[in-house]
């Protein structure tokens, strides 16, 4: 019987993260799953549970992404468990806001430390261990904001250009060895990390508007659903075509980039 693919999602409990392993495990992958969550808090339990209905096997850890010990523990073990991995989805990422001028050391570092270098380190493993097989896909999730500035948000901007930077040099260096690299860059999307009052209040900056509440922005501005990602995550992941382009970035902008 032929060997199942695997796929290893980093921030795979809830948000994106969950969309895309439910969306590989209905298509009959074997899912990894790290996030900064226990497996065994609610929200993680409900994303474990759903892909083993799925049919998916699934290998769930808390992992830090900013820890070289736990990304080593996780590959390791991923490794150990099934013996290969075919995509490796570097989804983990933090947000927050201010003007340039105004940011602290700690909100800079925070979101380069998990959005940039967390990402370096999952590309890392992932190519260590792809290198091993003679193929794979990494697929590193960036941004419209990868793509434009945008005001009070320097720190989401910066990390997430650096990953294009990482995408493009990597798919350079393993691009004749059978390994694909590419980012996806969504706008806007309906995840936990949205849904927050201060999220709220950078959309009414940004737009002049005066949303009250989550649901108000979700209607009155253009938001993707984590689906759309998921879906253009799939194709990434498993597609002939995808595979005859590499070290590209893939924007899902809903026509901001006009």
């Amino acid at each position: 019987m032929e060997t199942k693919k695997v796929v290893l999602i980093t921030g795979g409990a809830m948000g994106q993260g969950r969309a895309h392993a439910y969306k590989y495990a209905e298509n009959g992958f074997n899912v990894v799953l790290a996030d900064m969550q226990d497996p065994e808090q609610d929200a993680f339990k409900e994303t474990i549970a759903e892909c083993q209905n799925k049919g998916a096997e699934v290998l769930a850890m808390k992992c830090n992404i900013t820890s070289t010990e736990d990304m080593e523990h996780l590959f390791a073990e991923a490794w150990e468990r099934f013996g290969r991995l075919d995509v490796v989805i570097a989804n983990a990422g933090v947000i927050n806001f201010g003007y340039t001028w105004e940011l602290t050391d700690e909100q800079v570092e925070k979101v380069i430390n998990i959005n940039l270098i967390g990402t370096w380190r999952t590309d890392k493993y992932a190519a260590q261990y792809m290198l091993k097989q003679g193929f794979g896909r990494i697929i590193n999730i960036s941004s419209t904001s990868g793509l434009y500035g945008t005001p009070k948000l320097a720190t989401y901007c910066m990390s997430k250009w650096g990953i294009l930077g990482l995408t493009k040099t990597l798919a350079k260096e393993v691009g004749s060895k059978g390994i694909i690299v590419n980012a996806l860059c969504p706008t806007k999307v309906k995840t936990p990390m949205c849904e927050t009052m201060e999220y709220v209040q950078f959309i009414n900056d940004l737009t002049g508007k005066n949303f009250k509440t989550v649901e108000e922005m979700f209607n009155g501005v253009p938001f993707l659903e984590v689906e759309d990602i998921s879906s253009m995550v799939y194709w990434m992941g498993t597609s002939r075509e995808a595979g005859k382009f590499n070290g590209r970035e893939v924007a899902l902008d809903l026509g901001t980039l006009q």
